[in-house]
């Protein structure tokens, strides 16, 4: 039969076995029985497929599916969401045919991610949602696939082809074939199309920045695939493993949780009851405002937020922060965990093994969980005192079987040090640290309280964190400071994380290098709106040359002069004679900088109209004027970014690739992973003998992944083996330091001996 869709045609005819190989290159697509939402760790199963090269299309029955791709053995071949499609083939081809093999030979493409990777590439954003097949073809080939056609009996024929199971392709209706046929040929089409988009793309990267030279692109398109191709691939098959395994949960456990977080929630609300707040009821907002006040008026000297329109912030965060301060605002803090416990944790809780959807390709490149229940952002285990902040202990590994809980230490810290001494070709000392088997957080805690890094303890080398994770991200004093408090639960001064901020850089000189911005910003701004000296002089009542060049063209010290006019209340000059900016220069720039196209969120514009200089709206406008396109290390590349976001891609999209790299290793070497949070992940191993080999050799699958993205650096993991997501929960059959088992090797190498 000839398939015609819009502009495109191609014959299609069954495939049989006699036919042997017909493609040199081909797109596939398969139809399956019904998924089954509730019960994902099941598979459809495979009814009929079908191969395009533009040229010729096969039909391909159930039956005939395992000599189509023995026929095609070592032929690439394309798909629209390959996980789902190898995971049903699969099933029909093992063991005659290992399916993955291909993708870890890089024969195995997706348009999907392809797709993804390209709105990565242009837009900044990974287009989550918005990468289906129809909506692939439309953007990119100006075709409508029609996904809602039915048959003469008004069924849908994209959820029925399961009626045709065990029947031959010549025994199914033509307006089911053609509905196969056309998502075949244009997944083929759309590959051309994304292909040549990426070339072009890549062609015209050389200042992007990050880009190191056309050998280190080619070599990383060879290695990762076009914008990493090959490293996401086998992340969108990682995420679906994750939820068709599983984890499992413990139902006395989580009902005693339960029980106890219902009592907190009761117990702080019976005592916020007493002071006049009463949780959810009508008033409620304006006790609180009363509750601000008093505080307020008692502690004078204690920092309180208010809103744009004069009222008392009551933002979650802002109210957390006066837990110290009095005991309502500490109660207030426990309901709200409490109540943030049981309703998106606990209640969603009630199965005995949990199937959460994972997913891929965040604008960094991380993994993230959600679609009904996050597993990656659980709340940390504190004390039992502080029951709201705990639940990791309801998550169990099967009957007689334990966990096998394997993280990466300090491997963001390990490939900012690569990326810096490679990447960026500064000479980096953080990576001599790290390869000569330094703690990093240790040696700046060290240098700080001027201590022997072994004298060090744990509360001091925590303190240390913050700053070096969050300074390589470029964050300043301001945020450092909310990180350590909101993400450790450490409070420390300005003053003191400015100390850490020095020591590091002390430490690792090539940080500040690191840091320094190549975009003019205040360029950026002067371009934009023309701020020429010209006009500045004019406007301040200044005489002005104008048959001088350099007054006619936009000058960047005019857009930083605005940039601080939006931040400071009381602007001055930084050099010469110091003086305040005169009421005509503030008035000038106030009213440039309204011709912004800054699209604002109301807040901030109201303070742009109103010329209320404030922080957060000079970051946004520094933000809006530092965006620039950034390569990761393995050739990734990100459109649209934010300086902050710039510094932390170069380092945390690397280190997401490394951990997919040595996740799917572990995968590959049998074991079941249930869950993966951004560098740690969950075995699910058999409570036997061989339980601490299988670790050692997790350990150096893991680090093996790894060193394909950072090779030559010190990459290590740390383990347990637990009957819980509680690290804390370790199995006594086995708390002897199973670091023992593993033999002396040079850092960062793999073990050649390991046991499987």
């Amino acid at each position: 039969m000839n398939i015609t869709l819009k502009h495109l045609s191609c014959p299609f005819a069954p495939w049989r076995p006699a036919d042997g190989r017909v493609f040199n290159g081909f797109s596939f697509d398969a139809e399956t029985t019904d998924i089954d939402d509730d019960r994902p760790n099941l598979t459809p199963a495979y009814v009929v497929g079908a191969a395009c090269d533009g040229q010729r299309g096969v039909f391909i029955s159930r039956d005939n599916l395992l000599p189509f791709f023995d026929a095609h053995r070592d032929v690439p071949f394309v798909m629209h969401n390959a996980a789902f499609d190898l995971k049903v083939i699969d099933v029909m081809m093992k063991p005659s045919i290992d399916i993955y093999r291909a993708v870890e030979d890089n024969q195995v493409w997706d348009t999907l991610i392809l797709n993804r990777l390209v709105s990565l590439a242009t837009a900044g954003h990974t287009a989550r949602g918005e990468s289906g097949l129809a909506d692939c073809a439309r953007i990119h080939l100006g075709i409508t696939l029609a996904k809602d056609q039915t048959d003469t009996h008004g069924k849908t024929i994209r959820t029925n082809f399961g009626q045709f199971l065990g029947k031959p392709a010549s025994a199914i209706p033509a307006n089911y074939l053609t509905y196969l046929a056309h998502d075949a040929m244009a997944t083929w089409h759309l590959f051309g199309a994304l292909d040549r988009k990426i070339q072009d793309l890549l062609q015209s990267a050389e200042s992007v920045y990050g880009y190191v030279n056309p050998n280190w692109l080619q070599y990383v398109i060879n290695r990762f695939g076009p914008l990493t191709h090959h490293v996401q691939l086998r992340a969108s098959i990682l995420m679906d493993v994750l939820r068709t395994n599983g984890i499992g949960v413990d139902q006395v456990r989580r009902a005693e949780k339960a029980i106890k977080v219902q009592a907190l929630l009761h117990e702080c609300k019976e005592r916020m009851r007493q002071r006049g707040y009463l949780v959810g009821e009508p008033g409620s907002d304006k006790a609180m405002q009363s509750i601000l006040s008093k505080l307020k008026r008692d502690n004078p000297q204690l920092a309180l937020t208010k809103t744009p329109t004069g009222k008392w912030s009551t933002a979650e965060e802002d109210l957390m922060e006066l837990a110290v301060a009095d005991s309502f605002f500490d109660d207030y803090r426990s309901y709200k965990m409490a109540e943030k416990l049981l309703s998106t944790y606990l209640k969603k809780m009630g199965r005995p093994r949990l199937h959460p959807k994972f997913g891929y390709l965040l604008e960094t490149g991380r993994t993230y969980c959600g679609g009904g229940f996050n597993l990656q952002n659980l709340p940390r285990e504190k004390d039992e005192k502080d029951i709201a902040a705990t639940i990791r202990g309801c998550f169990v590994p099967g009957e007689e079987n334990v966990f096998i809980d394997c993280d990466y230490s300090q491997i963001e810290l390990v490939v900012l040090g690569y990326v810096c001494g490679t990447q960026l070709g500064i000479p980096s000392r953080l990576a001599q640290l790290i390869n000569e088997g330094n703690d990093v957080h240790r040696l700046i805690a060290a240098a700080v309280l001027n201590k022997n890094p072994k004298d060090v303890l744990k509360g001091e080398r925590d303190s240390a964190k913050p700053v070096s994770f969050g300074r390589p991200g470029g964050m300043g004093v301001e945020g450092l400071r909310r990180v350590a408090k909101n993400g450790y639960g450490i409070d420390l001064t300005d003053e003191q994380i400015q100390i850490r901020i020095d020591a590091y850089h002390r430490l690792c000189p090539e940080l500040t290098y690191f840091l320094d911005d190549e975009i003019d910003t205040g360029d950026v701004i002067a371009r934009q709106l023309d701020l020429t000296p010209a006009r500045y002089s004019q406007a301040i009542g200044k005489y002005s040359d104008s048959s001088y060049r350099q007054n006619r063209v936009p000058a960047g010290w005019l857009g930083g002069m605005l940039l601080k006019v939006l931040r400071e209340k009381i602007p001055q000059t930084s050099s010469g004679n110091i003086r305040s900016y005169t009421p005509d220069e503030i008035d000038f720039f106030w009213t440039q900088a309204q011709q912004l196209p800054l699209g604002l969120k109301p807040n901030l514009q109201a303070k742009l109209r109103s010329r209320q200089a404030d922080p957060e709206l000079w970051g946004h406008v520094r933000d809006w004027a530092g965006r620039r396109p950034v390569f990761t290390v393995t050739g990734r590349l990100r459109a649209n970014v934010t300086y902050c976001s710039s510094r932390n891609c170069l380092f945390q999209g690397p280190a997401a690739d490394g951990a997919i790299m040595g996740l799917w290793l572990v995968w590959r070497a049998g074991y079941k992973i249930v869950d993966f949070v951004h560098d740690q992940l969950m075995v699910e191993s058999p409570a036997d003998e061989n339980v601490k080999d299988r670790l050692v050799h997790i350990e150096n699958l893991m680090k093996q992944g790894m060193l394909m993205i950072v090779p030559g650096m010190n990459v290590q993991v740390e383990s347990v083996i637990t009957c819980s997501l509680n690290k804390k929960d370790l199995d006594p059959r086995y708390e002897s330091k199973t670091k023992d088992l593993i033999q002396a090797q040079a850092p960062g190498t793999v073990a050649s001996n390991v046991v499987t």
